[in-house]
């Protein structure tokens, strides 16, 4: 490919060259949004992670709430088993309200036990997808960086910086540098892009 020039006879290359470097604020704002973004990635993972806790703490809930139901039933059939033993001294039945005692209280376990079950398998506090990405970025930020000043940075290194920058930010900064040479150099590369 043939480099581009502009109608000033400079190339895409020139242009590069003299731009000059970010500046500090620069660099601090861009290491803001990146960890914004960083910050972004590891809630939505955490928030799916939860959600999917929130499902089985439903079904251990719903189990509970069984259990509960059941519980508060039988112990209305034990008031009514020492009524029905009271009726018996005075001569009632007493078998039929026995066996539905036992046949509620059968449930209200079964009930628990299913409850039980389903809450131990939410694993409350493991979030493996969230600890995973949270160790790789801890492992990045540890690594030993590049050494020294690298130059001016590729126009990808631009690019990418660029993207990452809010509405808001982009705003401020063409207000601030509208007739810089560096905003200047923004629309030949994004017209050369084109």
């Amino acid at each position: 490919m043939f480099p581009r020039s502009d109608p000033t006879g400079e190339t895409d290359a020139e242009i590069l060259e003299d731009a000059p470097d970010p500046g500090w604020k620069d660099r601090i704002a861009a290491v803001k949004r990146a960890a914004r973004a960083l910050v972004a990635t590891r809630a939505e993972i955490f928030r799916e992670e939860l959600a999917e806790k929130g499902s089985r703490l439903g079904k251990a809930a719903v189990g509970f709430s069984v259990a509960a139901l059941f519980a508060v039933l039988g112990l209305l059939l034990a008031t009514a088993l020492v009524a029905a033993i009271l009726a018996k001294l005075l001569g009632g039945p007493i078998a039929g309200l026995l066996a539905a005692f036992v046949l509620y209280v059968a449930v209200a376990a079964a009930a628990g036990f299913a409850g039980a079950k389903a809450l131990s398998r939410a694993r409350l506090f493991n979030f493996p997808a969230t600890r995973a990405e949270i160790q790789r970025d801890l492992e990045a930020v540890r690594a030993p960086g590049p050494g020294g000043d690298q130059g001016p940075a590729s126009a990808d290194a631009l690019a990418a910086e660029r993207a990452s920058a809010t509405p808001e930010e982009t705003d401020r900064e063409e207000k601030v540098g509208a007739e810089s040479p560096v905003s200047d150099l923004e629309e030949r590369f994004r017209a050369g892009s084109e």
